[in-house]
């Protein structure tokens, strides 16, 4: 079985190493699975994938690869909010960002957005999510490092710096006391959590263990906008058609 992932920021070189069957693609964009939908089966893990300066996977693409049997993991960034958007369709979710899209305890995109490095520099992290500043405070808060107070109040700072400009030291300045500020400094080279690598690994293992009785597909209606679609990837709209 050939399993499939787009994948950026959310893994660090290492773990693709880890994962050496996998066959790994850039973070995702719109017409990514209608280019799929003209080869052959394969499992499909979607990770990181674009939504700012290029578009976005859209949903019709992802039902069309369903509907053709394909088993569709998200986890992490856009694999975690399509996954919770595609999941009454047979899309498989993994992991807490999912989890909580599913439940509506998260709803905005941009608690998953930031800015990444290229491929030539491992698509390394540049800013940091408002997921992960969320499982860190957390972390933080299990081991006494800070009250509750201080996270609500280093949350409210995250929330309110756009995405590309998020970084700890700013958040981290939200704490009033230099010595409590110092600290939690100090804690975060060791503590920090990386939520959304987390889930990726989770929805890699749940992709490449995945077994069971599969889902009957849901219906494809095809549409002038999944042709159009098509057109401009550069795939002949005849060969996504049933």
């Amino acid at each position: 079985m050939t399993v499939i992932a787009f994948a950026g920021p959310s893994l660090t070189p290492a773990d693709r190493d880890a994962f050496a069957g996998v066959d790994w693609r850039p973070p995702a964009q719109a017409g990514d699975m209608l280019r799929l939908a003209a080869g052959g089966a394969a499992t499909l893990c979607l990770i990181d994938g674009y939504f700012d300066h290029r578009p976005a996977v859209r949903h019709k693409e992802l039902l069309l690869l369903l509907s053709r049997g394909m088993r569709i993991f998200g986890a992490a960034s856009i694999g975690a909010l399509r996954a919770a958007e595609m999941a009454p369709f047979g899309m498989t979710g993994a992991g807490a960002i999912f989890a909580a899209y599913g439940r509506g305890s998260l709803t905005g995109d941009d608690e998953v957005a930031l800015i990444h490095a290229g491929p030539d520099r491992g698509w390394r992290p540049m800013s940091v999510p408002l997921v992960d500043v969320r499982a860190t405070l957390c972390a933080a808060r299990r081991t006494g490092m800070i009250g509750r107070g201080e996270a609500r109040t280093m949350l409210r700072a995250a929330a309110g710096i756009h995405y590309v400009d998020r970084q700890w030291r700013p958040i981290c300045e939200a704490l009033a006391d230099a010595g409590r500020r110092g600290a939690f400094e100090t804690w975060l080279e060791t503590g920090a959590v990386s939520q959304k690598r987390l889930d990726a690994l989770a929805c890699l293992e749940a992709a490449i263990h995945c077994g069971g009785e599969r889902r009957q597909p849901p219906p494809m209606v095809h549409t002038c906008f999944v042709g159009a679609l098509a057109r401009a990837c550069g795939t002949d709209p005849a060969s996504i058609r049933p």
